[in-house]
């Protein structure tokens, strides 16, 4: 089972914070089994430190993404991981008293990408002091993840979302001859959720703005029936063609 390792912010950082901007330089990984409470100033027992490859805050989600690759003098269950700024400071720490984040090696370099989740704010102020040389592949894979769309060739989903309100907007008509709703179908289609809703029973008229009885949407007039009041050359009988219509909300 797999352990999660989930930073906080400890009260050292947030003073740092608060005072200014913030650079990240290594990662430190300790034995010491605890849980934390944001008032730590170092590790119980560390173990290992090394230093940050590569990283930075991706724009949109806030998150301070950054690897390292650690190494140690001797076979560790690492319980405690903690990320270091410039000065010796314990930014942020995680930590475990049961089961083990992880293990480290004596013989075996542990190469590791960590994330922190940051407000907009304090996203602003945080940088990494990265140290491109110690590890080429994975400070190319962090560098390559750093920009805001590193994947541009594939549609995210707040732009598919932006042209699904343009192409298919809040009340669009969907004809069908299937009494199915729509939704799982244009859910898998478009990888997004969407809902629909039946129309029943009514004939679509278009909004006219300088009509005073069809100026608004989502009025209803009308009656069951067909009318006799048709005169002159006027055709006595308009066909109508009966089918389900869902209406996306």
């Amino acid at each position: 089972m797999v352990n999660a390792i989930v930073f906080e912010i400890t009260n050292a950082g947030r003073q740092a914070l608060a005072s200014g901007a913030v650079k990240l330089s290594h990662v430190a990984v300790g034995a010491g089994r605890r849980s934390t409470t944001g008032s730590e100033v170092s590790l119980t027992n560390e173990v290992a430190r090394a230093p940050i490859i590569s990283g930075g805050v991706e724009p949109i989600s806030h998150v301070l993404r950054f690897s390292a690759d650690i190494t140690a003098t001797s076979n560790q269950s690492v319980f405690e991981v903690g990320v270091i700024a410039e000065g010796d400071l314990l930014f942020a720490i995680a930590g475990s008293n049961a089961m083990p984040f992880f293990t480290v090696c004596q013989t075996v370099d542990f190469a590791a990408s960590f994330g922190i989740s940051l407000s907009e704010s304090d996203a602003a102020k945080v940088s990494v002091v990265s140290n491109n040389n110690y590890n080429k592949p994975l400070s190319v894979v962090e560098n390559h993840l750093s920009p805001q769309n590193p994947h541009s060739q594939y549609l995210d989903t707040p732009r598919l979302q932006r042209l699904l309100d343009t192409a298919l907007p809040i009340g669009y008509l969907y004809f069908s001859h299937s009494d199915i709703n729509p939704k799982p179908l244009f859910d898998e289609l478009l990888g997004v959720s969407t809902n629909w809703r039946r129309i029943t029973g009514k004939i679509i008229v278009a909004t006219d703005d300088s009509d005073g009885f069809i100026d608004t949407v989502g009025d209803t007039f009308g009656q069951k029936g067909m009318t006799t009041e048709a005169i002159g050359q006027r055709p006595q009988i308009y066909p109508l063609h009966t089918t389900h219509i869902w209406e996306r909300i």
